[in-house]
């Protein structure tokens, strides 16, 4: 700073000329860019302004130095305003999508098949055959005439209907994923059950009329 402002002399009444005020207006500048600086060279510095001295000599001249004088006037200049630029937010890679697992290629039901009668049955079998198998995750959902049939075993596709009345019936299956979404859809099978009436002469539970006592 010394450099750029060592001493500046501002003229008296009887020196003043037209350019001078330009010249001191200059030697301001300069006082100014060089607090700029030193505030850019040291922007954890204490001091945030630039001091300048100035004084009137006995001749009347006016005297601007970055150095202490006796009887200077203490100026404090206050650097250029500087800014901070704005963050530009960091956009967000969003994740990609998990890749879609590959369809059921196949996906019905083997057992009972269609049409299928069972007479007098203790329970039917329903059986689900899926291609590729059962993936992790996914379940599959079965119905008789639109109730819930549990597994009979841990595979996830055998489940078995007990006592089943008689008369038809329909056995649907879905495959669900852990979302509950349906991914794969069985088609329906009707079967039937056959029992013997009460009413036939070879039902166990028949009521026959007694027989009469021999002799009579």
């Amino acid at each position: 700073m010394r450099n750029a402002l060592s001493r500046y002399v501002e003229p008296g009444p009887r020196t003043r000329r037209p350019g001078l005020l330009a010249a001191m207006l200059t030697a301001m500048l300069a006082v100014m860019l060089a607090g700029a600086a030193a505030l850019a060279a040291d922007p954890g510095g204490s001091s945030g302004a630039t001091t300048t001295y100035r004084w009137v000599d006995a001749q009347g001249v006016v005297h601007y130095s970055d150095t202490p004088q006796p009887g200077a006037q203490k100026l404090e200049i206050a650097p250029a305003q500087t800014f901070q630029p704005t963050p530009v937010p960091t956009a967000q890679t969003e994740s990609a999508p998990a890749p879609a697992a590959d369809p059921y290629t196949t996906c019905l039901i083997t057992q009972p098949e269609a049409q299928q009668s069972f007479y007098a049955p203790d329970s039917v079998p329903v059986t689900l055959q899926l291609a590729p198998d059962l993936r992790p995750g996914d379940h599959v959902q079965v119905t008789y005439d639109g109730q819930s049939v549990a597994p009979a075993d841990d595979s996830g596709v055998n489940f078995q209907i007990d006592m089943p009345v008689r008369g038809q019936h329909t056995v649907a299956a879905n495959v669900m994923d852990g979302s509950g979404r349906t991914v794969c859809t069985a088609q329906a099978v009707i079967f039937y059950v056959r029992r013997p009436s009460v009413d036939s002469p070879q039902s166990p539970t028949a009521q026959h009329p007694a027989s009469a006592p021999p002799g009579r």
